[in-house]
């Protein structure tokens, strides 16, 4: 006794959607975990201790460059933007003379700046640019 399987073309056709409709929806999401995703954190009053080039009574804002995203990407240097459009924006030094930074997925790297130079209350955001001229926002 053969058995014998009757399918409409209504259910092939919803199958084919709700398939279809999945599939894209995980190429998105692969889309966008796959994208550069770079967060600046400002962690200010830090101490250097231990280090020759830098004085351990001297207060510091250490700014973090942290790579989430899978793509790698090259921070190129880090500064800050004003408020006002009268004053100076600036870049740090130490973005410079340790040069370009390659980040990896899940990798960070500090900037240090003494704290006596920067006042936190005429500043907008701490900005990162990367080598493809991005900028990465942070507070």
């Amino acid at each position: 006794m053969p058995i014998s399987f009757t399918i409409s073309a209504t259910t092939v056709s919803w199958y084919a959607a709700i398939i279809s409709t999945f599939l894209l929806v995980i190429q998105v999401l692969n889309f966008l975990r796959d994208r550069v995703n770079v967060t600046v954190e400002v962690k200010p009053n830090m101490r250097v201790y231990g280090s020759s080039d830098y004085d351990d009574d001297t207060d510091f804002i250490n700014i973090i460059v942290r790579n989430k995203g899978k793509r790698t990407v090259t921070i190129d240097s880090v500064g800050f933007v004003t408020k006002k459009r009268t004053e100076k924006n600036g870049l740090l030094l130490d973005s410079f003379t340790r040069g370009p930074r390659e980040l990896s997925d899940g990798k960070s790297t500090n900037y240090l700046v003494e704290q006596s130079l920067i006042n936190f209350d005429e500043i907008k955001y701490i900005v990162a640019y990367d080598q493809a001229g991005r900028e990465f926002k942070g507070k």
